[in-house]
């Protein structure tokens, strides 16, 4: 991990600079606005927050083309694109959060969207930036989160991300989902150290009209050992993962920022956690007939799981890089995933 600017170039912020950090949702919308109307609604929205004047629509046939492309590295905070009556709307996390992407939507038309998703509140951080950065070291160092990869392996040298979704009838709970996909992963490889990571809202309802990212990191280690109890009251008590800025202000923060990216960079393939989970909640949106979400491919493996509810079903998605895994081997994780919940 180490520092890379914002799109617009301003505050510098902790990312892996191989990942481009980019976010999605895909809304189904049939009433969906003319492509002049999108292009008009982002443009005046970027105008109000600040933003990088976006490039205009783009245009596709196919919607998970379109995912991959708009997953790509970007100069503008958010993109949009849509195929049919799919939009789909790509953001920088710097920038923009899962929960800040509903707002998008619903600047373009497609509202009003609300979200049922609780917010940590105050609930306080597990540690300062330097001894975070020395914890994640270490764990790296000598119990490196369990990994995950797909046998045989694929293609080192491809780009981009792999993408898949099913849908299921019902609601379900952040607890059901690391639940399900802990249990796929130990079945899939025996594991020790299985670590998810969970993504939160700071505030679900705020009254500030910018939208920015006000994501919270919840991190559960050695999930293999837990049932669903478990899990439930980990995410009620884990306390909030202070990100690891090499750089940030205060004494030392120079010689501090160049020794957490020399440790991170040689360890790079070991940080991070076996996956990560964000859910969006159950969202009302009555001019949308379908969403689906899906987080960043950060951390160690890459892998990440994103599930929105609406109308009765949840959409659960898997993301991964495409230099390790397939859409054949994706697919067969997010079954595992879906049998078990």
């Amino acid at each position: 991990m180490s520092e890379r600017p914002l799109p617009d170039g301003s505050p510098r912020w902790v990312a892996d600079p191989g990942i481009p950090w980019r976010i999605l949702l895909t809304a189904t919308v049939p009433a969906l606005a003319p492509d002049g109307a999108l292009d008009a609604s982002l443009e005046a929205l970027a105008r109000d927050q600040g933003w990088v004047t976006p490039p205009p629509l783009v245009v596709a046939g196919d919607p998970a083309g379109l995912r991959r492309r708009l997953a790509t590295a970007q100069p503008a905070q958010v993109v949009i694109g849509r195929a049919g009556g799919d939009l789909v709307v790509s953001a920088h996390h710097s920038a923009v959060d899962g929960l800040g992407l509903l707002r998008v939507v619903e600047a373009l038309g497609a509202g009003p969207v609300t979200s049922s998703a609780r917010g940590v509140g105050d609930r306080a951080p597990d540690a300062g930036t330097a001894r975070t950065i020395a914890r994640r070291l270490r764990e790296a160092a000598l119990a490196p989160p369990a990994g995950l990869r797909l046998e045989p392996a694929v293609d080192s040298h491809a780009g981009g991300d792999v993408m898949v979704e099913q849908t299921l009838p019902g609601s379900f709970r952040t607890a059901d989902l690391v639940h399900a996909a802990t249990r796929a992963v130990v079945a899939r490889e025996p594991a020790r150290h299985v670590a998810i990571a969970i993504g939160a809202t700071r505030d679900p309802l705020p009254d500030d009209p910018v939208i920015r990212d006000r994501s919270a990191l919840l991190r559960l280690r050695d999930v293999e050992r837990l049932d669903r109890a478990g899990i439930e009251q980990a995410l009620r008590t884990a306390p909030l993962q202070t990100p690891p800025t090499p750089g940030a202000g205060g004494p030392g923060a120079a010689l501090l920022g160049r020794a957490a990216t020399t440790g991170m960079r040689l360890l790079s393939s070991r940080l991070g956690s076996t996956l990560l989970v964000s859910h969006l909640g159950e969202v009302s949106a009555p001019r949308v007939r379908g969403l689906a979400f899906h987080p960043v491919t950060a951390g160690g493996t890459g892998l990440s799981l994103g599930a929105v509810g609406h109308g009765g079903r949840t959409v659960v998605t898997l993301r991964a890089r495409a230099a390790q895994w397939n859409d054949d081997g994706l697919e067969q994780l997010l079954e595992a995933v879906i049998s078990l919940l």
